[in-house]
């Protein structure tokens, strides 16, 4: 079947577009309609898609990562790409009726790839230029820290089902504007060419760590109050 950008812009419920952040909203969408369409005509799954971005996510990350001008700039826009098509393999799903636990499963776990690989190669791209060792401790943090957000998360939604996603509805729209898929990799390009990596660093390590500390704390009383409603081991 032969779909046309309004069949995929269509395919995008308003639910969807009102979770989504600005840069995702005005830039990421748009552009992920046409890469969609030819990805389509290609005969790419939404999970093929998927599994092809992870290639973009860690080369994007290693390249960013080295010295020079040329490479890290080539994986900045590798990490942009990434953005794009966590857009596309959704967009698939949609209006190919394609979606799947799977799916979703692996389109989380791409997304969790691509957020060590920037926060490590930024660690790395500011230590190789400052020779300033503990910056690569603070990438490690932040990474650390998103994971276990994102874990802790996961597993309060196993429990709660879908109950959970108003849990913590603001903290995810506004990591929605920072992270992956909002200003985040427009900031990697910006900041190579003009400068000012170590305060994205900076940044990223106050907003994951103190997220982290907020939302397990949030979910945690939402848990005491509910008491023996969830399941344990």
């Amino acid at each position: 079947m032969a779909y046309t950008f309004k069949d995929i812009w269509d395919s995008l419920p308003p639910e969807k577009r009102r979770q989504d952040g600005l840069w995702t909203l005005w830039v990421l969408r748009p552009l992920s309609i046409p890469v969609t369409w030819l990805a389509l005509r290609l005969g790419l799954s939404a999970n093929g898609v998927s599994y092809l971005s992870v290639f973009f996510s860690i080369g994007g990350g290693i390249l960013f990562g080295l010295r020079g001008i040329y490479l890290p700039l080539l994986g900045a826009v590798l990490l942009n790409v990434f953005s794009i098509l966590d857009c596309v393999d959704g967009n698939i799903a949609r209006v190919t009726h394609t979606a799947s636990p799977w799916g979703g499963w692996a389109d989380a776990v791409m997304g969790f790839i691509a957020y060590t690989a920037v926060f490590l190669s930024s660690g790395v791209y500011v230590f190789l230029r400052t020779g300033w060792w503990p910056v690569l401790l603070i990438a490690a943090l932040t990474s650390s820290a998103n994971l276990l957000t994102r874990v802790a998360y996961q597993i309060y939604k196993n429990i709660q089902g879908e109950e959970a996603h108003g849990s913590v509805s603001r903290e995810r729209k506004l990591a929605e504007n920072v992270g992956i898929t909002g200003f985040m990799m427009p900031a990697l390009i910006i900041c190579h060419l003009f400068g000012g990596m170590p305060l994205i660093i900076g940044f990223n390590a106050l907003f994951y760590t103190a997220g982290c500390g907020i939302t397990i704390i949030k979910l945690a009383k939402k848990s005491g109050r509910q008491g023996g409603k969830g399941a344990q081991s």
